[in-house]
């Protein structure tokens, strides 16, 4: 029995370059496709400011802590969409906490820069070490303030 491919030559030089360059580019397609999923951001504008504790009022052995708000973007967020947490010193979300904001720089329903978070823990209790975090919808991140020790 004769073997028929033994007498055959290769794919020529032309057509190997061709095919190895087309492979090439394909999997530098597949590998970009892939990567830029993971270099886009949320697509979401970040909060910008700050939350300053205010030592003159605030009393945190007795259990209130008063914070000053610097908030530059957004400018003016309505309170719905304003997320406030309390966090004890080991970073849990504390339950047993109150809070009322006084609006010096904005209407009742919004928050502005200048205006002034007082946060009370029930009973009274100590508030050295608690941290509150603001977030903002549908803004990312978020500002905090950190009552001393």
């Amino acid at each position: 029995m004769k073997r028929v491919w033994m007498g055959r030559k290769g794919v020529s030089p032309v057509i190997a370059t061709i095919l190895m360059v087309a492979i090439t580019v394909v999997l530098a397609a597949v590998l970009y496709v892939m990567v830029s999923g993971y270099m886009t951001g949320t697509g979401l504008t970040p909060i910008s400011g700050a939350l300053t504790y205010n030592t003159g009022i605030s009393n945190p052995n007795g259990g209130n802590a008063t914070f000053d708000l610097a908030l530059s973007n957004p400018s003016n967020p309505a309170l719905s969409d304003i997320s406030v947490k309390v966090l004890d010193p080991n970073g849990n979300i504390s339950s047993d906490i109150s809070y009322n904001w006084t609006h010096f720089a904005s209407d009742s329903a919004h928050i502005k820069g200048g205006d002034r978070l007082s946060i009370t823990r029930a009973g009274g209790a100590s508030l050295l070490k608690y941290e509150v975090v603001i977030s903002v919808n549908p803004y990312s991140g978020a500002i905090s303030g950190k009552v001393p020790s």
